[in-house]
């Protein structure tokens, strides 16, 4: 018997994608699952419940176990990014997860007004009123050599996070770092809320992929009512996640470019993202692209410009793409220095769950939009890199650049006049999940709603499995290539904190 199969031999629950387990299944399921390559998305919990997802064959699957005594058996053993939900459980609900490799508070760091505060009877408030206190794990407190630490105020444009590092003979022997100072309590927030509150909410998860999250939720939403939205409105969504993906690639090369000391080649981007974004903000209404999607369709302010905005965002970047890439070839020095840092093998991405453009940059066939209906036509692999450092991860994102061109001319043909329309909802109580390639890898939500409104929300999203790895790959790099490390593996402390 395989993990899937052990899965749906559980209760059946009123989701057909979800079974309920025993504690002793469950603990199968976790020891099955350390052979098992079986796709894991992600682990939260309800408050009585907890709950692991799967996607095999990019369908959903979930296992739910009932909380006994407020403790489950821990699922990271088996899968390591697990351990970040877990921690993360454990400081919203008070769950603790039995047997996990890791127990330290990973957003509650003692200065909340009540603890465990999404579970049925919070704690008392913290007590610290000092400077938070990093708290290093078992290896961290073994490492031999000279201590330095960055963060989590560093005046620099990237929110809140501090690092540790350990060094000996000028690298690093070992890292660790400490989050939770960027947390905003997005899961407070989205429980029993109205669904376009939550929809709003959602395009302030990550600077840089609103579209993505928006989409995400509007899909689970749309599932979990039993509808479907029409072609136009799904081709409109399209075209408003690959501008995403242009505005964040041309942005994160021109950090990338800063951070190596290339500030000819950061500014040429910029200058390219921001011709690029004055010509969109007219038409979608943001130039965050925030607040353009809802339930059942789309809110751009001019929707029927939408085809012609897209044949001019090709025209525009057309013109400026070919000079960007050969100043990013030819920029003295730069190739030669963003090579040397962050190489990472696609076995070791695959097992902490890190996809998007750093998975495809060491070689990682996996891309969201292969599964997308509406990307029919439009879409084709772009990859052929296999080296895994951040000179790959970049030069994939220029690639990136000039396919999102591509598919947004070909999307203007086919975008009409009538703007798509919206599908009326009928917000019936049950289940949804939907999942989008975003800009840095794929974004999914699963939703329950119950009375009109959300009663819980989950969102997997790449930056939590980006921790993992920059803590990883930092080991043998010098203290001040930090930096570019996390930049080119898509850290972001807002987007993980939530």
């Amino acid at each position: 018997m395989d993990v899937v199969s052990l899965i749906c031999a559980g209760e059946q629950t009123s989701t057909q994608w979800r079974f309920r387990l025993d504690e002793l299944a469950w603990r199968d399921m976790v020891d099955m699952l350390r052979q098992d390559d079986l796709p894991f998305v992600g682990l939260w919990c309800d408050g009585a419940d907890v709950h692991a997802l799967f996607l095999p064959d990019g369908q959903p699957l979930a296992a739910t176990l009932g909380l006994e005594g407020g403790r489950y058996p821990a699922l990271s053993p088996a899968r390591a990014v697990s351990s970040l939900y877990e921690r993360a459980i454990y400081d919203l609900y008070g769950a603790e997860a039995m047997w996990a490799v890791d127990v330290r508070s990973l957003l509650d760091h003692d200065v909340w007004s009540a603890s465990a505060p999404l579970s049925a009877a919070p704690g008392a408030a913290g007590q610290h009123k000092g400077l938070i206190t990093f708290q290093p794990s078992d290896a961290m407190q073994a490492a031999q050599g000279r201590v330095e630490s960055i963060g989590p105020a560093t005046g620099s444009r990237v929110p809140p996070f501090y690092t540790r590092l350990v060094l000996s003979n000028g690298l690093v022997a070992c890292a660790e770092t400490q989050t939770g100072y960027a947390h905003r309590g997005i899961a407070a927030r989205a429980r029993n809320a109205r669904v376009e509150d939550v929809c709003r909410l959602t395009s302030r998860v990550a600077a840089g992929s609103s579209v993505a999250h928006q989409v995400a939720f509007c899909q689970a939403v749309e599932n979990a009512c039993g509808e479907n939205v029409g072609t136009e409105v799904s081709l409109l969504r399209v075209a408003l996640l690959e501008m995403e993906r242009l505005f964040h690639h041309l942005y994160r090369l021109a950090d990338l470019a800063r951070l190596a000391g290339a500030h000819l080649v950061a500014s040429h981007c910029m200058a390219l993202r921001e011709k690029l974004v004055v010509e969109a903000a007219p038409v979608t209404g943001s130039r965050l692209l925030m607040d353009v999607c809802v339930p059942g369709g789309v809110s751009v302010r001019e929707a029927t410009q939408m085809g012609d905005l897209c044949a001019r965002l090709y025209e525009l970047g057309q013109q400026a793409y070919p000079q960007l890439v050969l100043l990013w070839r030819e920029y003295p020095g730069l190739a030669a220095l963003l090579g040397g840092i962050g190489r990472v093998q696609a076995d070791e991405l695959e097992r902490v769950g890190l996809d998007g453009p750093a998975a495809r940059a060491a070689g990682w066939d996996c891309d969201g939009r292969r599964i997308i209906p509406a990307y029919e036509g439009l879409w084709r692999y772009t990859s052929g890199r296999t080296g895994g450092t951040a000179e790959d991860r970049a030069l994939l994102l220029l690639d990136e650049v000039e396919e999102s061109l591509r598919m947004l001319d070909l999307a203007s043909a086919r975008i009409g006049l009538t703007a798509g329309g919206t599908v009326p909802l009928s917000m019936q109580d049950g289940e949804g999940v939907g999942l989008v390639e975003g800009p840095w890898g794929g974004v999914l939500y699963w939703v329950r709603l119950a009375h009109g409104r959300v009663a819980e929300a989950f969102c997997r999203r790449p930056e939590i499995s980006a921790l993992l790895m920059f803590e990883q790959t930092l080991n043998n790099h010098a203290a001040e290539d930090a930096a570019l490390l996390a930049c080119s593996l898509g850290m972001n402390a807002a987007a993980l904190d939530g």
